[in-house]
C-alpha cells in the first residue's frame, strides 16, 4: 500500500509540475466537460445523460488510483485524493471519495478545507457522517436531524457521536432524547460512546458501571444497565431484578427495561412472555424493532384482536407499510370485519410486487398480473443510453470485471450503474434494463427494471438466463424450476461469478464445505462450485435435500439460507400457517430471504405458465416441531 501511494504521489506531482495553476484548472474543466446526447426519441420522454465518454483505458486507471486513493484518504492522507478529485468525472467514485476526504477533514477539524469539498459534494449521494460533521463545523445548521440522530436506536459513527455530544453539551438536545441514547449505548454494550454522551449531558456514568449507587441520571442508567446491558437481559432473573430496582429509576427508564426484555423474548420466540414484557414497556422508548417484533409476537400466537390493538398503535410509518397492512386486514377478517378486511387488503395489494402485495391481491380472490405493459426497448434506444459516459464507465468496469473475474471491480460497476440511472424517469429506466440485460449485467437489468412502477416488463424483472441448464438440473432432483429460479434472483441476481462475505460462491451462492459435502455425493469435483454448470447441479441438489429433510419449500427456504437446523428450531409447537412462520423467523436476513424467494417463485411460475400457482397455498402450512 505504502509503494502505491508513493508511486502514485510522485506520478500526480509530476503532473501538477508541468502544468500551471491556470493550466490545471482548465484541464481538470475539460476532463469533466459534458457534451449533450441528443435523444433519439423525445416525444417517447427518453431522457439521456449528458457526460462525454472515456476511453476504457483511463477508466480503469482511474479505478485503480481510486482504490488505492480511498484506502489512503481513509488511513488520514487527504493531499493525493484532493488532487485526484480535481480531474475525476462526476461518478459514484467521486461521490465515495470525496464523502472519505470530508470525514478525513472532519476528523482532523480542519474546517477551512472541509467548507471546500463540502461545497463540491453532490448532496444527492452524502453520507450520514459527512452531514454529521457539516453539522459539527457549522456548514450545516439542521436541528431536525440532530433529533433524529438522538433517537437512534442502532450504532452510529464517530462524526455523529461527536455531533450528539456536542449538542448535548451545548443543550441543543432534549434531556429526554439524550439520556434515551445513553440508554440505547448502554444496553449495545458501547460503553465508551454512552460515557461520553453522559458526561455531555452534565452526569457522568460511574466507573465501573457495577458501582451505580446515587440518584444523578447516570447513575440510575448504570443501574438499569444491569437488566439491558447484552449479557444481563438474557439471564433468567432479568424481570426480577428489573422488579426490584424499580423504585430507584425513572418511568421512562423501566419502560425502557421492560421493551428490552421483550424483545429479548420475542426473538427467542417465546412470544407469550414477549407479549407480557411489551405491555408492560413504555411506548415512547420502543423502537421500530421493537414495536415489529411486539406484532410479530401476538401473530406468532395468532391472537388477532391483540394484534389489532398493536398495530393501530405503532407509529405511522409503520402502519403504513404493507406488511401490516395485510396483517390488519387478516386481523379484520378473523373478527369478521369483512368490509374493514377489503380496505386493508386492497391498499396492500397496491404497496408494489412484493411477498404482502401477492398475499393481499389473493385475500381479493385475485391472481398474479404478469402481462408486460411495456416491451423490451429497441438496439438504437439501447446505443443511445450507452452513448452516456456514466452508463458506458458500468459497462467498462463490468465487461473488465467479468473477464478478469474481479469482484471488487464489479461492485463498482455496480455502484456506477446505480449512480448512472439514479434520476432517469421509466421509459428511461426500461432502456437502461434492457442495455443491462443484453450485456449479461443481470443484477442491474433487474434493478433498473425494478425501478419502473407503472412501465411493466416482467421478462426484465425476472430473467431466466441459463434456461437449459436449471430447468434440467431441477428435473433431475425432483423440485420445481420456479423455485430455483426464485432462490437464484435472491441468492446472486445471476452473478456467475458472485462471492459473500462468508465465502459462498457462484449463481446459488454454494459454501465451499457444502460443495466438498455434495460433491463426494455426487462425484464431482468440489471445484466445479466456481463453474455455472457445476453451481447449479450443487445448488439444486442441495436445495431438494433440504426439502427431503425438512418436509416443505418454505422450510427448505429458510434452512438453505440459515441452516436446516435453525429452520426446524423456528418451528412452533402446533401447525402455523405458513406466512405466520416465515414473518417469525428471529433472523432478520433470512426473514427477508424466505418473503423474497417465496414470492419470486410465484412470479417466475406465472411466467413459466404455471397459472395455479398461489402463494397462499405454495406457503401452507408448518407441521408443529
Amino acid at each position: 500500500m505504502i509503494k502505491k501511494i508513493k508511486k502514485l504521489k510522485s506520478s500526480l506531482n509530476f503532473s501538477y509540475s508541468l502544468i500551471s495553476g491556470t493550466a490545471l484548472i482548465l484541464a481538470a474543466c475539460s476532463n469533466q466537460q459534458e457534451v449533450p446526447i441528443q435523444p433519439i426519441n423525445s416525444s417517447a420522454g427518453i431522457l439521456v445523460g449528458t457526460q462525454a465518454t472515456e476511453s476504457p483505458d483511463r477508466i480503469i486507471n482511474n479505478y485503480q488510483q481510486y482504490q488505492t486513493l480511498l484506502k489512503a484518504t481513509k488511513s488520514g492522507d487527504t493531499e493525493l485524493a484532493s488532487q485526484f478529485l480535481q480531474r475525476l468525472p462526476a461518478s459514484a467514485m467521486s461521490n465515495s471519495l470525496r464523502n472519505a476526504l470530508l470525514q478525513q477533514l472532519g476528523k482532523q477539524l480542519n474546517w477551512s478545507k472541509f467548507q471546500e469539498q463540502y461545497a463540491l459534494l453532490d448532496h444527492k449521494s452524502i453520507d450520514q457522517e459527512t452531514r454529521c460533521y457539516a453539522n459539527l463545523g457549522g456548514m450545516e445548521h439542521d436541528q431536525a436531524f440532530v433529533n433524529q440522530l438522538s433517537q437512534y436506536s442502532s450504532g452510529l459513527s464517530t462524526g455523529c457521536n461527536r455531533l450528539l455530544e456536542y449538542t448535548a453539551k451545548n443543550q441543543q438536545i432534549s434531556q429526554q432524547n439524550g439520556w434515551h441514547r445513553v440508554r440505547v449505548l448502554l444496553a449495545k454494550n458501547q460503553i465508551s460512546n454512552a460515557r461520553n454522551l453522559a458526561q455531555a449531558l452534565g452526569s457522568p456514568l460511574p466507573n465501573p458501571l457495577t458501582s451505580s449507587a446515587g440518584s444523578s441520571m447516570g447513575a440510575q442508567e448504570a443501574l438499569l444497565y444491569q437488566v439491558t446491558g447484552k449479557e444481563n437481559r438474557n439471564k433468567a432473573n432479568a424481570a426480577y431484578t428489573l422488579q426490584q430496582i424499580s423504585a430507584n429509576l425513572t418511568p421512562a427508564q423501566i419502560g425502557f427495561g421492560w421493551a428490552q426484555l421483550g424483545l429479548t423474548q420475542a426473538y427467542s420466540l417465546n412470544a407469550e412472555t414477549a407479549i407480557n414484557y411489551f405491555d408492560r414497556a413504555d411506548p415512547q422508548q420502543m423502537d421500530t424493532e421493537m414495536w415489529e417484533w411486539y406484532a410479530r409476537s401476538a401473530l406468532r400466537l395468532q391472537r388477532w384482536q391483540k394484534l389489532s390493538q398493536i398495530i393501530h398503535s405503532m407509529p405511522e410509518e409503520l402502519q403504513q407499510q404493507a406488511t401490516w397492512q395485510y396483517w390488519l386486514g387478516r386481523c379484520y377478517q378473523a373478527q369478521g370485519q369483512t368490509s374493514n378486511a377489503e380496505k386493508m387488503f386492497m391498499r396492500a395489494a397496491k404497496s408494489g410486487r412484493n411477498f404482502y402485495s401477492l398475499l393481499a391481491q389473493e385475500a381479493l380472490g385475485k391472481k398474479v398480473d404478469t402481462r408486460n405493459t411495456v416491451e423490451k426497448s429497441s438496439k438504437h434506444l439501447q446505443n443511445t443510453i450507452a452513448g452516456d459516459g456514466k452508463i458506458d464507465r458500468a459497462l467498462v468496469l463490468f465487461r473488465t470485471a467479468q473477464g478478469e473475474n474481479n469482484w471488487p471491480m464489479r461492485k463498482q460497476a455496480q455502484q456506477e450503474w446505480r449512480y448512472a440511472i439514479r434520476d432517469f424517469n421509466e421509459e428511461t429506466l426500461i432502456a437502461a434494463a434492457t442495455l443491462a440485460e443484453s450485456n449479461g449485467f443481470y443484477e442491474m437489468g433487474i434493478y433498473s427494471a425494478d425501478r419502473a412502477d407503472n412501465k411493466l416488463n416482467y421478462n426484465l424483472r425476472y430473467p431466466a438466463p441459463f434456461k437449459e441448464l436449471t430447468v434440467r438440473y431441477a428435473n433431475e432432483v425432483g423440485i420445481d424450476p420456479s423455485w430455483v429460479y426464485g432462490l437464484i434472483r435472491q441468492e446472486s441476481r445471476f452473478m456467475i461469478g458472485a462471492q459473500s462475505s462468508v465465502g459462498a460462491a457462484g449463481l446459488m451462492q454454494v459454501m465451499p464445505a457444502t460443495a466438498r459435502e455434495i460433491a463426494r455425493k455426487l462425484n464431482m469435483d468440489s471445484s466445479e462450485i466456481n463453474t455455472m454448470q457445476g453451481n447449479i447441479r450443487m445448488g439444486t441438489w442441495y436445495m431438494a435435500n433440504a426439502r427431503r429433510q425438512l418436509g416443505h419449500e418454505v422450510l427448505a427456504t429458510a434452512g438453505y439460507n440459515a441452516g436446516p437446523g435453525r429452520a426446524r428450531r423456528w418451528q412452533a409447537n402446533f401447525p402455523l400457517e405458513g406466512a405466520i412462520y416465515a414473518e417469525t423467523i428471529p433472523f432478520d436476513e433470512t426473514r427477508t430471504y424466505v418473503k423474497n424467494v417465496m414470492a419470486n417463485t410465484i412470479y417466475y411460475a406465472h411466467i413459466f405458465g404455471e397459472s395455479r400457482n398461489s402463494l397462499t397455498k405454495r406457503l401452507g402450512t408448518i407441521p408443529a416441531r
